[in-house]
């Protein structure tokens, strides 16, 4: 019983509830309206303050316009100034509760007494010129500007250039003709209707008039006119005023709105021209405000009651799609920053997604590729890619892997299907990762394995070789002391112990070859530096009749890594040697250039050809026979004068020689301030 009152009791809170919220809209659409109503009446009394201040000594305001314009505006036979635009002002003298006194002029006459402030009103297009004297209303309606020939002419809209044309004078069409075809030869007359007795009579070859205008005359004419079909231009009509009647002008246009929201041009129109209707009426931008406001706030306090209603769902619902938002953009910045290229695509080979990385390589936007085909942005890359589709594309993916040669690195191109790239579909994961570091040192690694086991032998067989030369040596000593022994015998036993002397130094330059440092730096002797690296190729330079230069001074020491300079002058050497023929010339030179070193190998080999120029410090780049080179010969001295913080430049011609010049940067300052 009691849980049955509880329930009670709270049903009825809630009907309380919905009774004051319906209350409150209720209330607050009346106010707006309330509101909305006494606005308007304070406008009312502020326009017509504003209205009074202009209007003349006999409580009018003055139209005055062209007198020769039917049926727009016109001088009837029986002295009456009528016309369409006349019944217009009539309707807006009524809604703005003053007598409009219209006035009948030449076109000329009319626009310079609104000039002056001799009247206060005119119908007409804006123009730059216009501007300068006149302010203008809101537009009243659009209207068509043509050209009337004769109905036997061959003239069409691109001949206006080529003929004489017949103009109202102090018409807007006058700017627009010299603007748009200054070749036209303009005939000015006083109105449309000059300018039609002047097309009659074969004086002018066409006449430029406001379409209503030239139809009334073409119809009301005994000769035999035409409407070229293409009009010139189309532009809303406004009423103008006098500069000094800027204040006025909020009070006509509120006037303007009202007879135009009453369709009063529209009955108009059918008055004058029964159901054509040759005027456009330009729309108003206030029209209905009122019941858009109504309306308005209606549908303001129905969102407000569903809002009531819904507010913690929503909450909730926003709470967990800013979670959400968070989640995804980490997720694609992570995905951006990857610095493998990725790309996601579905069953069709469609593109889902693309990593930051990828975009910029290939040039595109995201929104460039999303949904468009992966050959977009994998042919930007390799064509080599469609290995990795070796099967039909509705068939399920599965893993496969190729290596591409991309400019000058290598990629390794991999799939992987994955799951829910859309509704229950299979889509692929294709990664492109630069291993081309990860091929060199794996290259480097067992040339590096076999030269250690080469280095090792050497040494092993250098210690033992040491051993029975040492023998040679006590023993010939031994012999040249003996007093006895014969003179070509001790001849003998020099040339025996310089070949011993020679064989040590041969030893100690392989032990100091294969001596293993770590990146210290330290003080070099370039000189000594070049005469071992010339004689650990002695042999092949005897063998070849090679003859070798060594152009530095004796004391010319610089601080670096003397490793790294080994590698880089062993490399550098022997590229000469393979390139010169028997017979050739070698020659290494040095020099100190304010804080850098400057080392240069040349030689008079076959040179190297301009299109291998730029390969030429690529890995695995060779133009020797297979099994006679790497490719990594160069590309091992360019990381190391790159590890060097130097720089490299070659000279070549082909048949005349190369000339590398290699440039490093003096450490000595870094040894000195403790850096090293």
């Amino acid at each position: 019983m009691n849980r049955e009152k509880h329930y009670r009791k709270k049903k009825l809170e809630k009907e309380k509830r919905k009774v004051l919220i319906y209350i409150g809209i209720l209330l607050f659409i009346i106010t707006v309206i309330l509101i909305s109503y006494r606005t308007t009446d304070k406008l009312e009394e502020g326009r017509y303050q504003i209205l009074k201040k202009y209007l003349r000594e006999d409580g009018t305001l003055i139209y005055g316009a062209n007198k020769s314009a039917p049926p727009l505006r016109y001088l009837d036979t029986d002295g009456v100034y009528k016309g369409v635009v006349v019944d217009y002002i009539s309707q807006l003298s009524l809604e703005l509760g003053i007598n409009i006194q219209t006035e009948p002029y030449e076109w000329e006459s009319a626009l310079e007494k609104l000039k002056k402030g001799e009247t206060d009103l005119c119908d007409m297009f804006i123009n730059d010129d216009r501007k300068k004297v006149y302010v203008f209303t809101v537009p009243i309606y659009n209207l068509r500007t043509v050209l009337a020939v004769q109905e036997d002419s061959q003239y069409t809209f691109d001949d206006i250039n080529y003929i004489r044309i017949a103009t109202e004078k102090g018409d807007y069409a006058n700017t627009y003709i010299k603007n748009e075809f200054p070749s036209a030869e303009v005939v000015f007359v006083d109105n449309v209707k000059g300018g039609m007795e002047l097309l009659a009579l074969g004086e002018v070859d066409a006449v430029i008039g406001d379409e209503p205008i030239v139809s009334y005359y073409i119809d009301n004419m005994d000769e035999n006119f035409r409407i070229i079909n293409i009009a010139l231009y189309e532009e809303s009509v406004v009423l103008a005023l006098p500069k000094s009647h800027e204040e006025l002008l909020p009070v006509i246009n509120h006037a303007i709105e009202q007879v135009n929201n009453k369709g009063q041009l529209e009955k108009i129109q059918q008055k004058w021209f029964g159901i054509s209707t040759p005027l456009i009426q330009a729309e108003s931008e206030n029209k209905y405000i009122k019941w858009i406001l109504l309306c308005g706030a209606g549908l303001l306090a129905l969102i407000g009651l569903i809002s009531l209603n819904n507010y913690s769902l929503k909450k909730l619902v926003h709470i967990r799609t800013n979670e959400l938002e968070v989640s995804r953009n980490e997720l694609q910045l992570i995905f951006d920053n990857i610095p493998e290229y990725i790309l996601i695509i579905n069953s069709e080979q469609k593109i889902i997604n693309a990593n930051e990385g990828l975009l910029k390589r290939t040039g595109f936007t995201i929104e460039d590729c999303l949904g468009e085909s992966c050959e977009i942005l994998l042919d930007k890359l390799s064509a080599e890619y469609k290995k990795l589709f070796p099967f039909n594309s509705q068939k399920e993916q599965r893993k496969s892997k190729i290596q591409v040669k991309i400019e000058k690195k290598i990629y390794e191109f991999q799939t992987h299907p994955i799951a829910g790239v859309g509704e229950g579909e299979q889509g692929t994961l294709i990664t492109m990762r630069d291993i081309t570091l990860d091929d060199i040192n794996k290259k480097q690694l067992l040339l590096s394995a076999k030269m250690i086991a080469i280095g090792q032998l050497a040494a092993g067989m250098a210690h033992q070789i040491r051993n029975p030369l040492s023998i040679i040596r006590i023993h010939t000593y031994m012999l040249k002391e003996n007093d006895n022994i014969e003179q070509e015998s001790a001849k003998s036993l020099e040339y025996i112990d310089d070949s011993v002397k020679k064989t040590g130094k041969i030893i100690d330059n392989v032990m100091n070859f294969w001596h293993v440092s770590d990146d210290q730096k330290s003080r070099i002797n370039l000189k000594q530096s070049f005469e071992d690296i010339i004689f650990l190729h002695d042999n092949i330079l005897k063998k070849k009749v090679i003859s070798f230069e060594i152009d530095c001074n004796v004391d010319l020491e610089f601080t670096s890594n003397a490793e790294a300079l080994k590698h880089i002058l062993v490399n550098l050497v022997s590229n000469a040697i393979d390139a010169v023929e028997e017979g050739g010339e070698l020659i290494l030179q040095a020099g100190k250039k304010e804080k850098e070193i400057v080392i240069s190998c040349c030689d008079n080999g076959c040179g190297i050809e301009e299109s291998n120029m730029e390969n030429l410090f690529n890995p695995f780049f060779t133009t020797k026979d297979p099994g006679k080179g790497t490719g990594l010969g160069l590309f091992i001295v360019y990381l190391e004068v790159e590890k060097l913080a130097g720089k490299i430049l070659v000279e070549s011609k082909v048949g005349k020689g190369t000339k590398f010049t290699v440039i490093i940067p003096d450490g000595e300052e870094e040894v000195n301030g403790g850096n090293v």
